[in-house]
């Protein structure tokens, strides 16, 4: 590297002013740099496994492939071959964002009526809470597998064989469970502990859950997995593996036939994503029945406000800021659905005019607040959290992970079980356990997630965004966290685009979210990690806003982001990791 690009590139990171330089003080590590290529994931192993194939001459999408499918070994209770996902790609060649839904899909014959009676447990997740159905029939027809093919299809370098390579040598060999591993596995195994076949497998021979140092392997999956890497993902879809599944399901209740999942392939398609402009930024997201849209509502009212003005993490700033989210979610809560089955009002929900009128009512709304503040002579700061395992701050079940590459091509994607190792069930001797994602759409009739034989699961996880500047991207960025990913990501960008910060810096940064899960729309409560500073928080108190702090200072419910920047100038590559969950990112 010149000696005059390294102090170019040391200069401009050091003038980001006060408010990086606090942020890093909180901060628990530096980004990862990188011209060669960057990978960015919720596990260092998955990252690892991603850098390989970057490594080996492939690119980003042969990265993020290694990377996600590398995740059923490393976060198996996440996401895996049996769960769904989004994908939001630029291609450098043509220049060209594209969306690609792989985010599961009601089954055929789907009978409502037989879902009212299963199982139910806390979702594992953290999710304050939360009772999940679990077992086959909460099950929707997955689509990773078909997701990840049809990307390496069409953009990647490298076989199935090559980026399965990674997963297979995890899953055979085994994985060292880290303490976050442990937190997930004590708060879930009651998920997996009706389900032999899945209980065999997650479990240990006295049915407790993997602990901090054992080697977790999975060698029914790594079977399954070499399996689809020789003959294709067709044998998983319509052949040998489809048939055991189909089997299974049909033996267990279940809904999920052959029929379904020969349908899944022709069904994952690449589509336009959409997008706004942010402060001179292009911002693309994924579309219905991903919620993504929420996300540029919030970006276009805040867009409207001096944000920098009010200060980081302020007041005023977190004022405005939780009120335009509020109503945001009220739109995607009302609205979003599969496109074929809904009309999704896309156009006028981000039009400048019904923007503007949203803004309104923010102002209006924090107005009221600041006129009918009252003061408080002080604020009791919450008792630290005991550090113990099985503590709600680790929790969270989804993953999202980006990757980009020397030659410019950027890629994010989130993908989910749903709940803690999903439906807790696992089809016959395949070691595949299945998504719950069924689970997330309403038994009320006529609402825009209610169910339908075939309609397309309405998914908070589409919610990712890549921002670019002059026809370039500049920073691509996703985070878990169920309702809480719609929230997380804008903060995280805010930090970027209008704080100047680091991707890691932004990314560590304290956060907040409320409590808006399905059914709980308006949210009445927030979490907020506690490293924001006591005043704001005694403000905001103040001000009307119930906040839940008993989490402390981090907290995994306010999700799990991963990130990348490219510096235009220079071309280096920035990569940032949440340090609420065993991420990293991976450059060279």
């Amino acid at each position: 590297m010149r000696k005059g690009l390294f102090w170019s590139i040391l200069i401009a990171l050091f003038s980001a002013g006060t408010v990086w330089a606090q942020a890093a003080k909180q901060n628990l590590r530096p980004p990862a740099m990188g011209r060669e290529g960057m990978v960015t994931a919720a596990h260092p192993l998955a990252s690892l496994a991603g850098q390989k194939m970057l490594a080996k001459g492939g690119n980003a999408i042969d990265a993020v492939v290694a990377a996600a499918a590398a995740l059923n070994a490393v976060e198996p209770f996440m996401s895996g071959t049996g769960g769904v996902g989004y994908m939001l790609f630029y291609s450098a060649k043509d220049k060209k964002v594209r969306s690609l839904v792989f985010g599961g899909w009601v089954p055929k014959n789907f009978d409502v009526q037989k879902v009212k009676d299963i199982i139910r447990f806390d979702d594992g997740a953290g999710h304050g809470g939360r009772m999940e159905g679990i077992g086959p029939r909460t099950v929707a027809v997955p689509g990773n597998l078909a997701g990840w093919n049809r990307a390496l299809k069409d953009f990647g370098t490298k076989s199935l064989q090559d980026v399965f390579e990674p997963t297979i040598q995890y899953l055979e060999q085994g994985v060292t469970v880290t303490e976050y591993d442990q937190a997930m596995w004590d708060g879930i195994t009651q998920r997996v502990a009706p389900h032999p076949e899945a209980a065999a497998i997650f479990l240990k021979p006295d049915k407790s859950g993997y602990k901090v140092g054992d080697q977790f392997s999975n060698k029914p999956l790594a079977k399954t997995m070499r399996r689809i890497a020789k003959d294709g993902i067709d044998v998983f879809y319509k052949g040998e593996i489809a048939r055991e599944i189909a089997a299974a399901f049909q033996k267990d209740g279940g809904f999920i036939t052959l029929e379904d999942l020969a349908s899944v392939p022709d069904k994952v398609q690449w589509t336009t994503p959409l997008s706004v402009q942010y402060r001179g930024y292009t911002v693309y997201n994924n579309p219905p029945p991903g919620m993504g849209l929420q996300q540029l509502q919030t970006l276009k009212i805040m867009e409207g406000f001096d944000v920098k003005k009010m200060g980081h993490n302020s007041a005023e700033y977190l004022a405005h800021l939780m009120e335009a989210i509020a109503l945001s979610r009220l739109d995607s809560d009302k609205y979003i659905g599969d496109p074929a089955f809904v009309k999704v009002p896309v156009n006028e929900l981000l039009s400048d005019e019904y923007i503007q009128k949203q803004r309104e009512k923010v102002v209006a709304n924090v107005k009221a607040r600041f006129a009918n503040q009252k003061k408080q002579s002080f604020l009791l700061r919450p008792e630290p959290v005991m550090d113990v395992a099985n503590n709600d701050k680790y929790r969270y079940a989804t993953t999202s992970l980006s990757a980009v590459d020397k030659w410019g091509n950027v890629v994010v994607i989130t993908q989910t079980h749903g709940g803690g190792f999903g439906s807790g069930y696992v089809a016959g001797k395949t070691g595949l356990v299945f998504n719950n994602a069924l689970e997330w759409m309403s038994l009320q009739k006529g609402l825009a997630s209610s169910f339908e034989p075939g309609k397309g699961v309405s998914w908070c996880i589409g919610g990712m965004m890549q921002f670019h500047k002059d026809g370039k991207p500049y920073l691509v960025v996703g985070s878990p966290g169920s309702f809480g990913i719609l929230q997380s990501v804008p903060q995280v960008a805010m930090n970027v685009i209008d704080f100047g910060m680091n991707i890691q810096d932004a990314i560590s940064a304290p956060r907040f979210r409320w409590k808006d899960e399905m059914g709980s729309v308006p949210a009445k409560e927030l979490i907020i990690e506690t490293r924001i500073p006591p005043k704001t928080l005694q403000t905001l108190k103040e001000l009307g806003f119930k906040l839940d702090t008993s989490l402390g200072d981090w907290t995994m419910t306010v999700g799990g982001a991963q990130g990348v920047t490219i510096d235009p100038a220079s071309g280096w590559l920035m990569g940032g990791a949440d340090p609420r969950r065993n991420g990293y990112a991976i450059g060279f």
